[in-house]
């Protein structure tokens, strides 16, 4: 493509894209981005911790009952924590091979101590409806997960062998107590110990020398008012599952660890109540077919919405992830609630990985000088340096699918996702890099870079060109070679997403050997 040519093509559709007054609502170039939904009605990581006077009143005068109840919650766990050595005895791989029977019989006296742990927090009746399955019917059995207090009746009630976060294991006293629960254990963070741990949970399950498998798919606590995302390793080996579902009917205190200060802070909350309600629920044998066996997903999720009914919440497309970026967008004082993004749906959706989000979040939150949670148009405009013209209008349409006028981080993760992960993201880089190289040298000048951003935006000052010609020329040589393009908009999507709004052709642009060399 000549000189001659690529300065027409610029010219011609920018004239196209400028005289039409539907330009803006046109069709973007890549196509409509998936749609993700409406936001969730709740938010499943947030509990208030607001108490009344009433409840503060209250709690003073219960500090002589909380008093008791610790020492005697002290007492109970080193008995307990003395019967688990005791029990372990000549145990060298408590986490590879099963207990035999007397190992077994010796743990039952720390699953009676569990139940006193409970009732030294004030769940002295805890009504159990429906019939634990023989493990030879249901091997796995799943549950919700709310707070520390689930593990404790699981422990009671089963000792059966659980997942959990690896660096439970080296915590003191409550390290031990994982040990004698055979855990299997993961890092939540690393693919390659989920695997291993899938792996485990399939052998496990399917050898009935260990006891039950149990597990908390949804792998982190919420608060109790939606199931979120489950992950698959419990339905993977393609076996019975039975449901288990708990439930806390609470009046002034939520046992999740929500935004409510830690495990220490609820557990006094929890002490200086004259009594806490725990109901637990046994669903029946849930048999996957065929398809599911195939499709393990597909079976959590028909395990998740049963479990949904009897629990009466929504379920959400939430996983670890957004708690993540939950932390991290308090770091940079964003709203948290408005950070999550239902991070399980957007795996799906756009096979987005954390650091990626993460990149995202730290970029909104540079266009969000107000921390509301939300970017107008003007702001968006201002941290791309460009003025408002049907084309950024258009770009900014693709993140604000709904017109509401700005766009929230979820929106925002949205728009970029599908942008960078587009199909046509890398041949579309190269002909935008083609089409500004005039020359064909293979590097982009100052005057290349200022001519074709002219040609789209002749009001931009030449103070706002240079800014922009410096932030792409990285090596601060004078001009832009391909890496320094590339590098730039994978950053940046949203400058891709300009430049082809107003060069759509350049999907189609024609390819050479002499373009690619160049590139």
């Amino acid at each position: 493509m000549t000189s001659t040519e690529n300065t027409a093509m610029f010219t011609e559709d920018t004239s196209t894209l400028n005289g039409s007054t539907e330009a803006n609502h046109a069709e973007f170039p890549l196509g409509e981005r998936p749609t993700i939904g409406p936001e969730p009605p709740v938010n499943p990581f947030h509990e208030s911790s607001t108490w009344s006077i009433p409840q503060v009143i209250k709690t003073i005068l219960l500090v002589p009952l909380l008093v008791i109840r610790l020492l005697s919650m002290f007492a109970l766990m080193m008995l307990g924590y003395i019967c688990v050595k005791v029990a372990m005895i000549g145990c060298k791989d408590p986490l590879f091979k099963p207990f035999n029977p007397l190992r077994r019989l010796l743990l039952v006296s720390v699953r009676l101590i569990a139940r006193g742990v409970m009732v030294a927090m004030g769940y002295y009746y805890i009504p159990v409806k429906g019939k634990p399955a023989h493990r030879s019917v249901a091997p796995i059995i799943v549950s919700n997960h709310i707070g520390f207090v689930d593990p404790i009746f699981v422990f009671y009630r089963h000792l059966p062998v659980i997942v959990s976060a690896k660096e439970n294991v080296e915590m003191p006293i409550i390290g031990m107590f994982l040990q004698a629960l055979q855990i299997i254990p993961v890092d939540r963070i690393n693919p390659a110990s989920r695997h291993h741990a899938a792996g485990n949970i399939r052998r496990r399950a399917m050898d009935n020398k260990w006891p039950h498998v149990m597990l908390f798919p949804e792998g982190t606590t919420t608060n109790g008012k939606a199931l979120i995302s489950f992950k698959t390793g419990a339905f993977s080996p393609g076996l019975p599952v039975q449901p288990m579902v708990i439930k806390y009917p609470h009046k002034y205190v939520n046992p999740c660890w929500c935004d409510q200060g830690g495990p220490l802070v609820i557990l006094f909350q929890l002490m200086t109540q004259f009594v806490n309600y725990m109901e637990v629920e046994y669903l029946p044998v849930m048999t996957p077919n065929v398809h599911e066996i195939k499709n393990p997903h597909e079976f959590a999720n028909r395990v998740r919405t049963e479990m949904a009914k009897a629990l009466g919440v929504v379920c959400t497309e939430h996983n670890f992830l957004d708690i993540k970026l939950k932390m991290a967008a308090e770091k940079l004082k964003q709203p948290s609630g408005r950070s999550l993004v239902e991070f399980a749906r957007m795996e799906k959706l756009f096979r987005l990985d954390y650091s990626k989000a993460q990149e995202y979040l730290e970029k909104f939150s540079a266009m969000d000088p107000s921390h509301s949670g939300y970017v107008t148009y003007d702001e968006f405009l201002k941290a791309l340096h460009l003025p408002p013209t049907q084309i950024t209008e258009q770009v900014f349409n693709l993140f604000d699918k709904n017109g509401h006028g700005s766009i929230n981080f979820r929106e925002f993760v949205a728009g970029l996702a599908f942008l960078s992960t587009h199909t046509s993201f890398q041949t579309t880089m190269k002909a935008a890099f083609k089409a500004c190289d005039v020359d064909g040298d293979g590097t982009l000048t100052r005057n290349e870079v200022e001519s074709s951003l002219m040609a789209v935006f002749p009001e931009l000052p030449p103070a706002t060109v240079l800014k922009l010609f410096d932030t792409l020329d990285l090596n601060r040589d004078g001009s832009i070679n391909w890496e320094e393009f590339s590098s730039f908009l994978q950053r940046n999507p949203e400058y891709l997403a300009i430049i082809l709004a107003a060069h759509p052709t350049l999907l189609q642009a024609p390819k050479s050997e002499e373009s690619e060399t160049n590139i």
